[in-house]
């Protein structure tokens, strides 16, 4: 239960940090065709994410959705991501994309473990060239995950 209020509380307090913007939502038909081409079914979170905000930047920060229209344009598409590096890097079917670090590394949906809402870890893993490796548990889920960032960069 925690952890969709967390997820409400970073979108409530997300507006007030610097340089916030959004793309707008996804209609329901777009995300069913993303998780077809995904082979997942996104948690209530990142679906709920999806269809009001589309997108989310703002100081520093940049949340990918998805866009079914755009798969050649992987920068804030986890779609798109996740589809080409399944191709290029056998990226295992269950991790998705959907943030940059400033340091080459992402964070990930591990939609192969999910905490008893259903909601999948955030991770960020490491590629050797040949298969990737989870490196770092970096949150419960996408709600904790975003209320971090939002929190830091209120208080910074």
């Amino acid at each position: 239960r925690m952890s969709w209020e967390n997820y409400e509380r970073s979108m409530e307090l997300a507006p007030k940090c610097r340089f916030y913007t959004t793309a707008g939502g996804r209609s329901i038909e777009e995300i069913e065709e993303a998780e077809k081409l995904l082979g997942i079914k996104l948690s209530k979170q990142y679906r709920d994410f999806n269809e009001k905000y589309g997108y989310l930047s703002f100081y520093g920060n940049e949340i990918f959705g998805i866009d079914t229209n755009n798969l050649n344009e992987l920068e804030g598409n986890s779609l798109a991501y996740a589809l080409n590096d399944r191709k290029d890097y056998n990226l295992p079917y269950y991790f998705l994309p959907f943030y940059n670090y400033n340091d080459g590394y992402m964070a990930y949906f591990d939609y192969s473990s999910l905490n008893n809402e259903g909601e999948p870890r955030i991770v960020i893993l490491e590629y050797d060239g040949f298969k990737y490796s989870i490196s770092e548990t970096v949150a419960d889920d996408f709600g904790d995950f975003i209320l971090k960032l939002v929190q830091d960069e209120l208080e910074s």
